[in-house]
């Protein structure tokens, strides 16, 4: 029962220490000490450190003295890669999804639920409106490379959307273009085009990493 207790801990530490991150709560070089943490979460020590141990693995932190973590820094090459790493994902992904017939109605209007839940949050200005809007913007990319059906390399992109997501909330921009750009990819999909999709998506792609960039000083 113990151990249970604790990984149940454990997840609770990391869902929330995750979202404040993710939120831009706790921004890059925050210090995260589990004697504190846990203090302020009502919990031990050791479920703390577990969370940390699995933010590390998320690229989310830092722990390179072991003596803590601290939330990580993201460099303009950090950026450019983190990018790089999506187009090749998710043109593929759509390409693939495509040609197996999973672009369903089904998942269609599934997508188009996600990118008006996007659009609610996406034209507003606080912190916590953009952070919900980049929840519904990740779930609608995740969606698309779910539907190519490669568990591992979904699994994998989540991970990196979830550092995008880090690096764009404490560094962007403009994000008013957003919902827009993601309709653009979903009227190509519902045509069943593969290459305007994935053009679609390039642009879209290309267009946040520069405005993310714009911003980046590292």
């Amino acid at each position: 029962m113990s151990g249970f207790v604790r990984a149940t801990l454990a997840d609770q530490a990391y869902r929330e220490l995750r979202s404040r991150i993710l939120g831009g709560q706790l921004q890059g070089g925050d210090r995260l000490l589990p004697e504190e943490l846990a203090i302020e979460m009502s919990i031990s020590p050791t479920p703390i450190k577990e969370a940390l141990v699995r933010l590390e693995v998320d690229g989310l932190v830092m722990s390179p003295l072991r003596k803590g973590a601290v939330v990580r820094r993201f460099s303009r090459q950090d950026v450019e890669e983190l990018y790089e790493a999506r187009l090749l994902v998710e043109q593929n992904a759509i390409r693939t999804a495509m040609a197996r017939g999973a672009f369903t109605p089904e998942l269609l209007a599934s997508l188009d639920r996600t990118l008006t839940e996007h659009e609610r949050y996406a034209g507003r200005n606080t912190l916590d409106d953009v952070a919900t809007a980049l929840t519904f913007d990740s779930e609608f990319h995740h969606q698309m490379v779910l539907a190519a059906g490669n568990i591992l390399i979904a699994d994998w992109h989540l991970r990196v959307l979830r550092q995008t997501n880090t690096v764009f909330v404490f560094n962007a921009g403009d994000y008013q273009t957003s919902a827009s750009e993601h309709r653009a990819v979903l009227a190509c999909l519902v045509e069943g085009s593969a290459d305007r999709a994935c053009e679609a998506l390039r642009k879209h792609l290309e267009h946040s990493r520069a405005n993310t960039l714009a911003n980046v000083k590292t």
